[in-house]
């Protein structure tokens, strides 16, 4: 049994440090979206959203998973069942949240494609034409809802990196979609993979604190042993 705990602890070790690892690139990520996004603000009818969202989020999570990660590794190379605990309770935190978010998007896949295009939508309202010219590039649409959005038609409608230039081959947007349209095209096509991954990650946050929870358990009974036998 002693063989057995030793080796789960030296796996779960491992998998922490990777983690912590993926925190920190997450909040390297993060911190670059937020300083160089070209989707920073947008001001519609008055209101201020804030489509830093994305990045904000992905600075959070990151953050997260480092808190969590630290306190698994701290827990498990110091053998600390008051560590290992914490971290039990943070996983257990994390698989109610992920479990949440997933069935939401299982449930609502209509309302997430649909929030998808608005965000389309309030950028060409607030003309954000940078952030719609990166979107007209990774996407191959052009406009909002189509070429005739424009008076006139921006050089990445043609596929060309340089918005300013002159688009005058008409064959090469005439029958392109709008970025609306495509950007939540894109996300009901793969919203499959994302839902089945939140699921997929959900078992395995599952899995993880189940055997985090007995790890810390046996850390407790050999506390107590040796306080016995003290």
């Amino acid at each position: 049994m002693g063989c057995l705990s030793g080796i789960v602890n030296f796996i779960f070790y491992i998998v922490n440090i990777v983690f912590l690892i993926v925190g920190i690139l997450l909040i390297v990520l993060g911190s670059i979206m937020l300083s160089d996004c070209p989707i920073s603000h947008i001001d519609v009818m008055g209101e201020v959203t804030n489509t830093n969202t994305i990045p904000i989020c992905i600075t959070v999570l990151g953050g997260l998973i480092f808190v969590v990660s630290f306190f698994g590794c701290y827990g498990i190379f110091r053998q600390s069942a008051c560590m290992t605990g914490a971290y039990t309770s943070m996983i257990f935190v994390l698989f109610v949240l992920q479990l949440v978010i997933t069935c939401w998007v299982f449930v609502n896949r209509s309302a997430f494609v649909n929030d998808m295009k608005n965000m389309v939508t309030l950028l060409w309202n607030s003309k954000d034409y940078n952030a719609i010219g990166v979107l007209e590039e990774t996407f191959g649409c052009c406009g909002n809802t189509g070429y005739e959005n424009y008076a006139t038609v921006p050089g990445t409608c043609c596929g060309y990196v340089d918005r300013s230039a002159v688009c005058s081959n008409q064959s090469a947007y005439i029958n392109k979609p709008g970025c609306n349209a495509k950007f939540g095209e894109f996300w009901y096509d793969n919203l499959d993979i994302i839902r089945w991954s939140g699921l997929a990650i959900c078992i395995f946050e599952l899995i993880v604190f189940l055997i985090a929870g007995a790890l810390t358990n046996c850390m407790r009974r050999q506390g107590a042993g040796r306080q016995g036998y003290a």
